[in-house]
């Protein structure tokens, strides 16, 4: 070959969904007839798949996005750490053809070349849908009837399939944050714009296509669904009226207009011939055309039409985030905390967990915009705290008589989150344990990736799979599958406190009568809006003083109690003594997330424990942080699925037992005070600006409860329970006492 350019070749990835698909990119570079400089592999803010990828491919340059989440971001990231003459980009489920970087690098014997890419082949994980037109295979990220069939200028490339000189990727500051794919969704158009911005940059240059140069790409089943080609085919047109946008000029959208005039009425109509011809599915394409069309141009007159467009990129009102601090107060003074903070642009407060021997002692929340000093307020605040409520530290005895533990924690589809939780798991003080991760109904295998690439070898994390969906459900699956003497659940979207299995085997260790512990639930960050309207909302704090349950002469003199159960705890920081859970039957397979009913199914098993004769304890040293939800999107389902959960565990006390309904009816009065009154402690925690429409939300949702929970429970056969065992547990054995 004439040329001697070095390629560095540029992967993006953010998913453990592939890693099949990756590992088969890596032995499509690595068999190139023309070898490439360097193999980098980006890695989009997920730490469990930089973790497997760092493990699994030693020979490729494995590095995280050190910019805005997305492809954008990813992109650039590549370009920083590339060395290469020309960067060429591979999407992570694709694979080259052995030339390919021979092609590419052909190009590039032409000094006027300053981009090169060429064939995205459709590779369908099932057979190609009949009425899918190749017109449409850009909705799946391929080469679509309408480009060059011959070596041929073009306006640009397709992400899965280019490649660029560095130096005018340099000059033209890479791909635009805001565009492109973020995550999952179906956003595009980050290709265009750069070329766009490049061919002004370089107007003597030429943009390359180049069809010898071919790839493969994936193409799952899941995007042969008309649901999937609609949705690409709108976000698309929201895409090109950001670019018409950004662009500011008329001539920017000239190829999709000669793609709208010339390429799909041509493929209409031939397509309406091939079905005169016999061929039934033809009108099937022919439609698809007109759909496809139809919706990519509303959603593109939506867009740059509505009057509002101007507002689209604007930042939602400021919030100013609150810091979390965890202070030990026998180790460091008040007076210290001041220069823990971050600085004030970012900072508008501190929430401060107040530590003695490892015991919380206080919350405080500090806001800044009253110009306080942070280490003052805490130290007015030990001021104000009678010395009993500083207590010693229970520490578990660790020996013979230890309770063991088994950890259960159910997920679905966030490994990053459950790579989190693990990691912490692993780092506790309380040996005698062991951790069953149940994947519910997941979606694909990244869960089972993660756990046998990362934590299996521990021996201490064991895998099960439960296919049925419902939180209840793949609780009861790690109760099946526990070794402990005790049972701890959590979520996977927390971190535990080191001491966290060490304060709950303590608790029950100190009484047989101890039939479920909970714990404090501390936010992970209040950096959003929505995390702290989610915090002010949830109350998951419960305090620092310890407390005990029961029926009897621990009874409190809440009207509400034991039905007001949200008083005692929550789900992601609960635990039981086996034979107890067993005793009450597990957890009620109709309540839980991922059922009609949304939620309840912690609420029942606490009440359940309390009239089975038990006692359950609030202790704060049992300590998760949890990461709540940062985005305002959802949070109206997120309130509405809290309302549907209660309703649906207070529709299941009386469905069990109907003598009940006497109860409910003399507390009646107490409940809708807590729920509607203004002075309430559940009104009156919530912020200034909470929105009123949660609220209402919420009680809306106790009502669906329950309908919900009568769908759940008679509807669908949630009850009937296998549980599956993971080839990860064949082995399992608890270790001799």
């Amino acid at each position: 070959m004439s040329t001697n350019v070095t390629i560095s070749v540029v992967v993006c990835a953010h998913t453990l969904d592939r890693l099949r698909h990756i590992s088969e990119m890596v032995s499509s570079i690595r068999a190139q007839t023309y070898p490439a400089a360097s193999l980098i592999i980006v890695c989009d803010h997920s730490d469990a798949l930089y973790r497997v990828l760092k493990s699994e491919f030693q020979t490729a340059q494995i590095v995280r996005n050190e910019f805005e989440k997305g492809l954008s971001g990813a992109r650039n990231t590549g370009i920083k750490h590339a060395h290469g003459d020309i960067v060429a980009f591979l999407d992570d489920d694709a694979a080259a053809n052995p030339d390919w970087l021979e092609q590419i690098a052909r190009a590039y014997s032409d000094p006027a070349v300053m981009a090169a890419g060429g064939f995205i082949a459709p590779a369908w994980s099932t057979e190609r849908p009949k009425w899918f037109p190749r017109e449409f295979d850009w909705v799946v990220g391929c080469s679509y009837l309408g480009l060059p069939q011959i070596r041929n200028p073009v306006r640009n490339l397709i992400g899965c399939n280019m490649s660029v000189r560095k130096a005018v990727l340099e000059l033209t500051g890479g791909f635009r944050a805001g565009l492109g794919r973020i995550g999952n969704n179906a956003a595009g158009c980050e290709e265009t714009d750069f070329f766009i911005r490049a061919k002004a940059k370089f107007p003597g240059q030429t943009i390359l296509y180049e069809p010898e140069a071919r790839v493969r790409h994936h193409v799952p089943s899941t995007r042969g669904t008309w649901k999937y080609f609609l949705g690409r085919c709108w976000a698309e047109g929201k895409s090109k009226a950001d670019l018409a946008d950004l662009s500011n000029a008329g001539h920017v959208l000239t190829t999709e207009r000669n793609y709208s005039l010339k390429t799909l009425p041509k493929g209409f109509f031939r397509y309406l011939g091939e079905t005169l011809k016999g061929d039934i599915s033809g009108i099937a394409r022919a439609s698809a055309i007109a759909a496809g069309f139809l919706a990519t141009t509303i959603s593109y007159l939506h867009t740059r039409l509505r009057p509002t467009r101007h507002l689209r990129t604007q930042p939602p009102p400021h919030f100013a985030p609150i810091q979390i601090l965890d202070w030990e107060l026998d180790d460091r003074p008040p007076s210290r905390m001041q220069d823990q903070l971050k600085p004030d642009a970012w900072c508008g407060g501190a929430l401060c967990l107040l530590r003695s021997k490892g015991t919380p002692v206080a919350v405080e929340e500090v806001r800044f915009e009253d110009d306080v000093d942070i280490s003052t307020s805490v130290s007015d605040v030990m001021k104000r705290l009678p010395s009993a409520n500083i207590s010693h530290l229970h520490r578990a005895p660790q020996g013979p008589f230890s309770p063991w533990v088994t950890v259960v924690v159910a997920t679905r589809d966030r490994p990053d989150s459950l790579l989190r939780c693990l990691d912490s798991l692993l780092n506790q003080t309380y040996s005698a344990m062991n951790i069953v991760v149940v994947d519910n109904a997941p979606s694909s295998n990244a869960t089972a990736d993660l756990v046998a690439g990362i934590f299996a070898p521990s021996g201490r994390v064991h895998y099960a799979r439960e296919n049925r969906p419902g939180l209840g459900i793949a609780h009861n699956t790690g109760l099946a599958l526990a070794l402990g003497d005790v049972v701890a659940f959590t979520d996977d979207d927390v971190i535990v406190d080191a001491d966290w299995v060490s304060a709950i085997a303590s608790e029950f260790a100190l009484s047989r009568k101890i039939g479920c512990v909970t714990g404090m639930i501390m936010p992970a960050e209040l950096e959003t809006r929505a995390q702290y309207w989610i915090e002010c909302h949830g109350g998951f704090s419960k305090g620092v003083d310890r407390r005990i349950y029961d029926l009897e002469e621990n009874k409190p003199s809440d009207p509400l109690f034991p039905y007001a159960a949200g008083a005692f705890g929550s789900g992601a920081n609960m635990a039981f003594r086996r034979e107890v859970l067993l005793g009450i039957g597990g957890f009620d397979a109709a309540l839980g997330a991922g059922t009609p009913a949304r939620g309840g199914d912690d609420l029942a098993s606490f009440v359940a424990t309390l009239e089975a004769g038990y006692q359950l304890v609030y202790s704060p040293r049992a300590i998760v942080w949890h990461f709540h939800r940062r985005a305002e999107a959802g949070i109206q389902r997120q309130a509405y699925g809290y309302g549907v959960g209660l309703g649906a565990y207070l529709t299941k006390q009386v469905l069990d037992n109907p003598g009940k309904l006497f109860q409910f009816g003399k507390k009646l009065p107490a409940a809708l005070t807590h729920l509607l009154s203004p002075s309430s402690s559940k009104i009156r925690r919530l912020p200034s600006d909470y929105p009123r429409n949660l609220i209402w939300r919420e009680r809306f949702g106790i009502l669906m409860g329950l309908p919900g929970y009568l769908r759940s429970r008679f509807g669908t056969p949630w009850q009937s329970h296998t549980p599956t065992r993971s080839p990860f547990l064949a082995s399992v054995d608890r270790p001799a006492e």
